[in-house]
């Protein structure tokens, strides 16, 4: 709980985790092999699930990975031109909720994938596309939104 008092902490750990996430996404958009493990056309009846296959086929993954950098880019220039030298109790006690809160949704979602892997292997590259997607984008809102507001 300590180091989330710091500022730079907190700057190196958003950097570090949305360099991962949008290489991920940049480096797997459009590449052969990764397309090729995509369910194949229509498998569902489900406009969604096709809609959001199509979508990393076509390697629009990579638009998702520049908004990770860009959201990240916000976030550490507004940390930065604040120039806020510790952060109080209360402000890490919503850092550590919401870090918290993000964490304990991927241990719940483990048994889960796992679960649907196992059951139908159909759309689960898809799924946990989805998954991590959401995740992390919605991490990095509700940072922006508690840097914007601190």
């Amino acid at each position: 709980m300590s180091l989330l008092k710091h500022p730079a902490v907190n700057i190196l750990f958003i950097s570090f985790m949305s360099a991962i996430y949008s290489f991920i996404f940049i480096f797997t958009a459009g590449h052969m092999e990764f397309i090729s493990i995509l369910s194949h056309g229509e498998t569902l009846n489900s406009n969604f699930w096709n809609g959001w296959s199509d979508f990393l086929k076509t390697g629009n993954m990579k638009f998702i990975g520049y908004l990770i950098i860009g959201l990240t880019v916000v976030i550490v220039v507004f940390i930065l031109v604040k120039r806020t030298k510790q952060y109080d109790e209360y402000q890490v006690s919503i850092l550590a909720k919401s870090l918290f809160l993000a964490g304990v949704l991927s241990i719940i979602m483990v048994p889960f994938l796992m679960i649907m892997l196992l059951s139908d292997p159909n759309y689960s590259t898809e799924t946990i596309f989805l998954f991590a997607t959401i995740q992390w984008v919605s991490v990095l809102v509700s940072y922006l939104i508690f840097v914007v507001r601190s």
